[in-house]
Formats: structure tokens, C-alpha cells, sequence
């Protein structure tokens, strides 16, 4: 994180938020989405994160069993937009609901816009908008979970 860029911010900032927004629903499973999977690398991503943040995580949508070590698939990887990126992990892990929360927006599948949470990159989990929008997401899905389970 360039202080360039995000003047007055730090990496991982709003973790506390997330952690809050996320408490009611212990069984969200978490995928990390972001080219932090390729650098510094998926496990050194979540060392940087709080136990029980880590804990949540399943996997990374860049990961080098399924991609390959091939530097022309990591080159693919890389210029597939975001969006993309999430909606072919989702249909690869098949999970019955899913959320995902960007602040990248390009190249977002229409099919799969439903299913987007986006933030500013600037004020992410900061925005109350962009709480409420997550917490009722979750809340959707967990009453779709609900339903389907006699």
C-alpha cells in the first residue's frame, strides 16, 4: 500500500469491521480475491491477518494447483478482470451462496453483479453504506441457507 496513494491509511485498516459484520455468521467460509494471492502469495496474505480472521479463509481464486506454475497462465490470470476471476472460483467451488465484496470493479459479469458488494478502494468497509449493503447480503443468504435446511 503506497502512502502515495492512501494517504492516512493503513493495510488492513478495516478488518475490525469486517470481523464485526461477519461475527453473526460463523459458517462464512472466506476467499481471498486479489493479486496478493500471486504476491506476496496466498499464506503470507493471511499471516498478516488477525486468528480468527484466518481461520474463515478456504482458499485464494489464484492458487498455483489449480492455475498451474506456467508464467503464461499467471500472465492470463492477470489481465482476466476481477469479476471474472470470482465468478470462475465460484463456479469451480460451487458454494450454494456467495458475496463478493471489491473495490475493483471492471469487467464485472453482469450475470454476477447480485452478488457483488462494491466499495471505494479510498473508504472500503469504512462506508456505513457499504456495511448495510454487506450485512444484508449476509443476511439473504443466510436465509436462503436457512430455507433449504430441513
Amino acid at each position: 500500500m503506497s502512502p502515495y496513494e492512501a494517504a492516512g491509511h493503513s493495510l488492513f485498516e478495516w478488518i475490525p469491521i469486517l470481523e464485526s459484520v461477519l461475527e453473526p455468521y460463523p459458517a462464512v467460509a472466506l476467499v481471498l480475491s486479489s493479486t496478493w494471492c500471486i504476491r506476496p502469495g496466498y499464506s503470507a496474505t493471511l499471516k498478516r491477518l488477525p486468528a480468527s480472521l484466518r481461520a474463515r479463509f478456504i482458499g485464494g481464486t489464484y492458487h498455483r494447483r489449480v492455475h498451474g506454475v506456467d508464467p503464461w497462465n499467471l500472465s492470463m490470470f492477470r489481465t482476466t478482470p476481477r469479476g471474472v476471476q470470482v465468478q470462475e472460483d465460484a463456479q469451480r467451488r460451487k458454494p450454494r451462496q456467495w458475496i463478493a465484496l471489491d473495490d475493483d470493479l471492471e469487467g464485472w459479469p453482469d450475470s454476477c453483479r447480485q452478488n457483488l458488494v462494491a466499495c471505494d478502494g479510498t473508504t472500503g468497509l469504512s462506508n456505513p453504506e457499504v456495511q448495510h449493503e454487506l450485512r444484508e447480503k449476509l443476511r439473504s443468504c443466510h436465509v436462503a441457507l436457512s430455507a433449504r435446511t430441513p
